[in-house]
Order: C-alpha cells, then structure tokens, then sequence
C-alpha cells in the first residue's frame, strides 16, 4: 500500500508538469515559475528558479538538462549544473503539450497544440525534424527502441521508425485522443489511457484487446511500479492496479491524503516511490509501505 511521505507547498498555481532527473524533481506551474525539490528533505532548491512570461504545460529533465516548454511556443534548454539557458526558440508559437528526451540519438523531441513534432539536438537546440502532423495536441512521445509512438488528440496514435521517419502504423486506442501511453514489454503489449477515461491495451500489431473503464473523467497519468500500475486522472482519484488490471488494489483519493482536485500527472521515482501533481497546488510523494495492505487501512 501506497501511503503520502511528503506534500511539497510552494507553488501559488496549478502545477502542470513534473520531471524527475534521478536527484531533484523539477516541476512547472501556473504561477509561470519552474523549480526543482529536494525529495529527501521536502524543500525547493532556492538556487535553481526559473521564471518565465508564459506559463509551461510540459517540462521534461535528465541528462544535466531542464527542458521547458512554454504556452506561447517558447521552447528552453537549459543546463541544470551551471543553470544557464542554453538556448531558446519559438518556432510555431503554440504552446507545447509533450516533450520527450532520447539520450541514444541526442534528442529532444516536442510536440505542440496544433499537431507539430519538432525534434532538436539536445546542447544546441538545433531542429533536426518538423512533421506538421495536424492531429491536434500530442499529448505523449514515447521512444521504444527503434520506434517513435506520437499520441494525438484526433488521429489517434501514429508510429514512426526513428531511423527515417517514415510511418510504421497508426490506430485509435482512445476515443477523443491518448494523453498517456505505456509499453509494457514483458507481455509486448501498449496501453493507452486518454478523455474516454479508459485504459486500452492492443497488443504489438496495434489491435485493441481490452478496454478497461478505468476512471470517471480523463486519465492523465500512467506509470508502472513493479507488478503494478498506477494511473491519474481529473476525477482527482489515483488508482494501483494489479499486473492485468482486473483489480484495483488501491484507490488514493482526498481523505486518503490525496488531491482535492484534478490530478495532472505522476511521475515514478525508484521502484517503491512515485510524485502525484495537480490543480490543489500541491506535490505529493507516495512510498509504498509493504507492511500495510489495503485491507488494513
């Protein structure tokens, strides 16, 4: 059982985005502030602050770097040691919904509100690719090997080969769009959860085995911890399943600990610890406490 260690208060705005670099968690918010916290103490690092003239809906940290993406198109690289901005573009001027960093080929990849995936090298921000995909928000990138899946609000999901570009397949696993899509390689399986508020799991030729009602509202945030999976969403509920998902085994809401509104994303922190965000403002850091069942709480 999952139970709150430490809620983290500083931001004065729905936080947005999160990203955890292996030492600090970074975080984005309405209050147009980006800033990094030191789990171990619950405390912001006051020597790294950001701030910006739009507010960021994604963020994304790792490799020495803090990339952030603006509502207004301005897209940030900046170096998380020296805390220099690196370099600084606005190439379409629409606010950027995902961002994804791929360490194999050095790059950043980013997709905006109108359906642009861009993908930039990482120190120098130079654009490598524009596909003008016009399918809405991209809501996820997820790199899998060779492959590049694109989740988008209205064409579904688009696979591409990382090597060339080309498209590979698509299919819609989600009605109206997928915000969060996963792959789970031990049963070579993709799961998608979106606006239907449903997880959906299709199998390696991209056909849909099952459709779990999973929320009441949009899932938001999906990550694996283990034999389990633990999913987010705007009913401002957090949910662990079990490895098939046939079971809740746990369901995180407000009298738990949990938010009081939307829950906007999570992000896994070592293979017991995760951080929930949302519009309450708060951050919250879950441990899983192996002592304590379900049924005992």
């Amino acid at each position: 059982m999952f139970q709150a260690k430490v809620v983290l208060n500083g931001h004065a705005g729905p936080i947005y985005s999160a990203s955890w670099d292996g030492k600090w968690l970074y975080t984005s918010s309405g209050d147009k502030y980006v800033t990094r916290w030191d789990l171990e103490n619950g405390l912001q690092d006051s020597s790294f602050t950001v701030k910006l003239e739009h507010a960021a809906y994604t963020l994304k940290a790792g490799n020495r770097f803090c990339f952030i993406g603006c509502t207004d198109g301005t897209l940030l690289g900046i170096d998380t040691e020296s805390k220099q901005i690196l370099w600084e573009h606005n190439f379409f001027g629409n606010a950027w919904f995902s961002l994804q960093i791929d360490t194999e080929r050095n790059w950043l990849l980013a997709g905006d509100s109108e359906g642009n995936l861009a993908v930039l090298e990482l120190q120098t921000g130079k654009r490598v690719l524009h596909l003008p995909l016009a399918a809405g928000k991209i809501r996820a990138i997820t790199i899998s090997g060779d492959r590049c899946f694109v989740s988008t609000q209205l064409i579904g999901v688009l696979v591409f080969s990382c090597e060339n570009w080309n498209e590979l397949a698509s299919w819609e696993p989600n009605e109206l769009g997928s915000n969060v899509l996963l792959i789970n390689l031990s049963k070579n399986e993709i799961i998608t959860g979106g606006k239907d508020a449903h997880l959906v799991i299709s199998n390696s030729r991209y056909e849909v085995l099952k459709r779990i009602p999973a929320h009441y509202q949009t899932i938001y945030g999906l990550i694996r911890m283990g034999d389990q999976f633990i999913t987010a969403s705007l009913d401002k509920t957090i949910k662990v399943w079990n490895s098939d998902f046939s079971k809740v085994e746990q369901r995180i809401e407000f009298k738990h600990g949990g938010h009081n509104r939307s829950v906007n994303g999570i992000v896994r922190i070592d293979e017991c610890t995760f951080a929930s965000y949302g519009d309450d403002k708060k951050i919250i850091v879950w441990k899983k406490d192996p002592l304590i069942s379900w049924s005992d709480n």
